[in-house]
């Protein structure tokens, strides 16, 4: 029942599984427990939601997805010690088909109040810090690929940000000579009003494959991103890096079991 209420419903509140279920709050909690410990839900840092990291078979619209689960997992220790060392919120994003994807916040453990974290908001990969991080681990004929695959779409393809293939490699170029990547100037964001913030942000790796980025972020007013990097950029990197290295090391593992669906006389 619980775990076929979060497969129906997507990230759910205590209160929103308990008006699903019937179940009382300590009894949601009870069962809770060992489906976090072994990784069948997750509690995420950017909105404390929980959600559910399985396939269950009878439910077509279940959205669960065991690699972004338990890249998340891994990434949200490390991210949650950068934000502690340097206080600014870091965010994961990971690469989606044509665009990025954010999966994991630590807005909620920043002493700065940046606003509530966006989770699983899309973010345009050409032109997001997270995007341009992502595209600069890559080879230029993998990126001219992308580039094709997403065309002219016009919230996802380059045609919005006016810009054209060779502009884009030239621009990750500068971003492999930098170290981290910022959000083009031709870029607005996703949230309206625009969210008025500015972004640095490396690649996360998996193996020898780019899976998405790590970013920082901080009010536009307060520093340049040549700036901000200056100061923050190295501890950035040495936590992507850790991140990536823990990920490499799961390898093989990074898979969650699909699971069947629990029977009506069952509570979990």
């Amino acid at each position: 029942m619980l775990l076929e209420a979060l497969a129906q419903r997507g990230a759910c509140s205590l209160s929103d599984l308990h008006h699903a279920t019937g179940l009382p709050k300590s009894t949601l909690r009870r069962l809770l427990t060992p489906l976090l410990g072994h990784h069948l839900v997750r509690r995420s840092l950017g909105d404390q939601l929980y959600r559910i990291n399985v396939a269950l078979p009878r439910i077509s619209n279940a959205g669960a997805n065991p690699r972004v689960a338990r890249v998340a997992e891994i990434a949200g220790p490390h991210m949650i010690e950068l934000t502690r060392r340097i206080k600014w919120p870091c965010e994961l994003h990971l690469h989606d088909g044509d665009h990025m994807r954010v999966v994991e916040s630590t807005r909620m453990q920043s002493p700065f109040q940046l606003g509530s974290a966006k989770m699983d908001l899309e973010v345009n990969l050409f032109g997001a810090a997270s995007g341009r991080a992502y595209l600069s681990s890559l080879g230029n004929v993998e990126i001219r690929k992308i580039v094709a695959t997403v065309g002219e779409h016009p919230r996802w393809g380059l045609c919005r940000l006016h810009i054209t293939a060779e502009e884009l490699l030239n621009d990750l170029d500068e971003v492999r000579s930098a170290g981290y990547a910022s959000r083009s100037q031709r870029y607005d964001g996703e949230s309206r009003p625009p969210d008025r913030l500015h972004a640095i942000a490396v690649p996360i790796v998996q193996g020898r494959f780019a899976t998405g980025a790590l970013t920082l972020i901080w009010p536009y007013r307060h520093l340049s991103p040549e700036q901000f990097a200056a100061l923050h950029a190295g501890d950035l990197r040495a936590a992507a890096e850790r991140i990536s290295s823990e990920l490499g090391r799961v390898g093989a593992d990074m898979s969650v079991p699909v699971v069947t669906a629990p029977g009506p006389e069952r509570s979990h």
